[in-house]
């Protein structure tokens, strides 16, 4: 059974979600538990996916509808199955991003995407056979923004009395 925890810090509270891959990750086969974390406000729509073992790899993800991207992600049989995959509700789209040590934009994997299974928290790296998908696709949403992040006292209250 997946458990989602939450872990009080001073600053804010972190969602912090347990993640399996079976097969691991291509180029980190031995890495299998990764934690999926929350980056906070001023990284928008991009989140944290780190392996749960010590010095293991982390990754910066997001979802394509997050990153203004449209992509239908194929699941071959193989896939469906390691996953427990039974219905398309059942199922996320991850993209790892990729940072540019110069501060720009950052890039996404829509060629291989992170496909999750929302039900037993399986997830897999699926190659894509699409040629309009790309290893580097570039995008408009910035890692970092400060703008994101809103005061408590600067928040309005929208609810009438």
């Amino acid at each position: 059974m997946s458990q989602v925890t939450e872990e009080s810090t001073q600053t804010e509270r972190v969602l912090s979600l347990p993640l399996s891959f079976p097969i691991g990750l291509p180029g980190f086969e031995g890495h299998h538990s990764f934690i999926l974390g929350a980056l906070g406000p001023e990284y928008g729509p991009y989140i944290g996916l780190r392996s749960s073992q010590e010095g293991g790899p982390s990754f910066v993800i997001a979802q394509p509808s997050e990153l203004g991207i449209e992509m239908t992600v194929d699941i071959d049989d193989f896939h469906q199955s390691l996953l427990g995959i039974k219905d398309a509700d059942e199922v996320i789209v991850m993209l790892v991003a990729t940072l540019d040590a110069d501060g720009g934009l950052p890039t996404v994997n829509t060629q291989a995407p992170l496909v999750i299974n929302v039900t037993n928290w399986r997830s897999a790296q699926i190659l894509q056979t699409n040629q309009a998908y790309s290893m580097h696709q570039e995008v408009e949403v910035p890692l970092l923004d400060a703008s994101r992040v809103v005061a408590a006292d600067d928040a309005v209250d929208t609810r009438s009395d």
